[in-house]
């Protein structure tokens, strides 16, 4: 179960969160006017006795038997956050639950930590604060050295016992207004909150309550556990920031707000202009400029994984981005428009919330939603996108994580609120093409030529362009040993991965011992020679509780040409299928000429989200497919090999 602490931590209010694996009991709390002073709750009084055990959650290594949050807004401003959480651990001792990390930075301080464990006989361990580590996440970035963690382990882990610990957060960023407005809203769930005055009337409480949730359990293809499990989502009318209230009721606002706090940032000094105009050079349209600009940007510095929030809002500014060589996204970007700015070329920052993060609430206008930055070029009456920050993305190419996002464009007067573009499965490519010469005693020479373009073409380069020779070696030897014994690769070439602007092109020549199975005086061959060998393996179960989403749209090609020897003939060749629905397509056809068979398949994902209801349509036909995978070429042998 997840409640989604990121969804609570921008509040006005104090708020309280509760749930309980064993009861489901999920609280959703708002106090209004917090006056009384924070305080450190006393240890939970556990009874063992009855507490959740291994036969309760057999495929289980551990439970979460409360977890609990709490916001607090002070007089001076500042907002205290305290998380209690109890887990019952029944067999993963020390490994996932038995360590925890906190990050924090400048903004943020950690007030105090306490933790302990009990063990199946009720001894109790109280953890040390000499044991508490400090230490930067990002040491050898010098832009990012207010990012730290605090760790810790919990005492005397061992199997059946209890861990508990509390901690605190004073985020010293979040000011709120006293007339502070806000909006809320319950996701995925339909939860009324109950309203009432506290005991001296001086608060007043809304709480929203649930009871009896099923446990949840992730299966393959899955939105975001934030996307399906029930949380409170809310956002103040305003906030202050850096002693300047910034209103947040419209998406104008929140632009407004971005806009002028990346502001300064943009602006380069002599050397961003000569740099700039030294790039250009050699680029007379406008298209071209922002391409070279761009492209020198993936090229030269380093993106640092820094999401929105662990080093704050704020981008450096471009000179420090400049003088260092490496930024997390808001830096690139700014750094970015800060060259085509140089040239007289209009450029707006983009917040976007990316696929896996928690989906935007359009209604909900506030910063928190998006977890990165890119840019985005009016070019032409259309929009240019660009991520410097996917250092493998052709021009004018988004990865998978961008596309289909909710986006905001930060525009000079305002904001738009838009959906990122989506690349069909036209775009993302891939062919795979074997050339197969068989010999009397199932020995073969081969050769195979895989391409690629869109989607497909950037996991390749994702994937191969960080390994050295000798490894992208070993990962195409791995491939073809799939279906062949004894692989002796006798040549192979990776052409393009450096050339952005062509397509990936990987080609390797083989020869091997063997291949399929001889029995009988008969041979069966593989009929599937691809890259999604794995789809049987898919979708196994027959229902699902959630809807299936994929990552992104594609079709794969398959061609296989297999030269057969005088000495067998063929007896069995499976059938030709093909297979049409709304989501995805398939075909399989196979041709006879003269001592060859030719057998070309294509698989087609057409759909992203795939509902509940439509699941058993869609498990159909991926057994389908992995029926046809499985089939097999039938040779039978005419006289035996000396």
């Amino acid at each position: 179960m997840n409640l989604n602490q990121g969804r609570t931590q921008m509040t006005g209010h104090k708020t309280s969160l509760s749930c309980c694996l064993k009861t489901a009991l999920f609280v959703f709390t708002i106090h209004f006017f917090t006056l009384l002073p924070s305080y450190l709750c006393g240890w939970e009084k556990i009874d063992f006795k009855n507490t959740p055990t291994p036969a309760m959650f057999p495929e289980s290594d551990a439970v979460v038997i409360k977890n609990e949050g709490q916001m607090e807004i002070r007089r001076n401003g500042e907002a205290l956050f305290t998380e209690h959480k109890i887990i019952k651990i029944f067999s993963d001792t020390g490994q996932r639950y038995g360590r925890q990390s906190l990050p924090f930075n400048n903004s943020v301080e950690i007030v105090s930590i306490k933790a302990r464990t009990i063990n199946e006989g009720g001894k109790k361990f109280i953890l040390d604060e000499n044991q508490i580590t400090e230490k930067s996440m990002f040491s050898e970035y010098a832009l990012y050295s207010d990012a730290k963690v605090k760790e810790f382990n919990f005492p005397r882990v061992e199997k059946n016992c209890i861990v508990e610990y509390e901690y605190k957060f004073l985020l010293k960023s979040l000011k709120i207004p006293k007339d502070l407005g806000f909006k809320f809203k319950v996701v995925n769930d339909n939860i009324e909150p109950q309203i009432k005055p506290d005991d001296d009337g001086k608060k007043l409480v809304f709480t929203w309550e649930a009871k009896d949730k099923k446990a949840l359990k992730k299966e393959t293809f899955m939105p975001p556990l934030s996307d399906v499990t029930s949380g409170l989502a809310f956002s103040p009318s305003a906030f202050k920031m850096d002693g300047k209230i910034y209103p947040s009721k419209t998406w104008d606002d929140v632009a407004r707000w971005y806009r002028e706090l990346s502001s300064e940032s943009v602006v380069g000094g002599e050397d961003v202009k000569d740099l700039a105009s030294a790039l250009i050079s050699n680029s007379e349209s406008k298209e071209k400029k922002v391409k070279a600009i761009y492209q020198w940007v993936q090229d030269n510095l380093r993106y640092v994984l820094v999401a929105i929030g662990t080093s704050a809002f704020k981008p450096h500014n471009c000179q420090s981005v400049l003088e260092y060589k490496y930024g997390d996204c808001k830096d690139m970007s700014s750094f970015l428009i800060a060259l085509l700015k140089a040239i007289g070329i209009n450029a707006f920052p983009t917040l976007i919330s990316t696929k896996g993060h928690p989906m935007a609430l359009t209604d909900m206008p506030k910063p928190r939603q998006f977890d990165h930055v890119m840019v985005v070029v009016p070019l032409d009456g259309e929009y240019l996108w660009l991520d410097p920050a996917c250092r493998n993305c052709k021009f004018g190419e988004l990865p998978f994580e961008d596309q289909g996002a909710t986006a905001l464009i930060v525009k000079n007067d305002g904001g738009e609120l838009i959906t990122s573009p989506e690349s069909s499965f036209g775009q993302n490519l891939s062919q795979t093409s074997w050339e197969i010469k068989l010999y009397p005693d199932q020995s073969t020479t081969g050769k195979v030529i895989i391409k690629a373009e869109g989607q497909e073409d950037l996991a390749f380069r994702n994937s191969l362009s960080e390994l050295k020779p000798t490894r992208r070696k070993k990962a195409l030897l791995d491939f073809v040993s799939f279906w062949f014994v004894n692989v002796d690769q006798d040549r192979y070439e990776f052409k393009n991965l450096e050339e952005k602007d062509s397509s990936v092109c990987i080609v390797g020549e083989f020869a091997a011992e063997e291949l399929g199975i001889e029995t009988g005086g008969k041979l069966f061959l593989p009929v599937n020679f691809t890259i999604q060998r794995n789809i049987s393996q898919t979708f196994p179960k027959k229902e699902r509780d959630f809807p299936v989403l994929f990552d992104y749209k594609f079709s794969n090609t398959d061609e296989a040409t297999i030269e057969i020897p005088e000495q067998f003939e063929i007896e069995f060749l499976p059938p030709n299928i093909s297979l049409d629905e709304t989501f995805g397509s398939f075909e399989s056809s196979y041709e006879i000429v003269d001592d060859k068979i030719y057998h070309k398949s294509v698989f087609e994902r057409k759909e992203l989200f795939i509902p509940v209801e439509k699941y058993g349509q869609l498990k159909d036909f991926y057994d389908k497919v992995a029926r046809e995978d499985n089939q097999k070429i039938i040779l039978k042998r005419k006289f035996q090999a000396r």
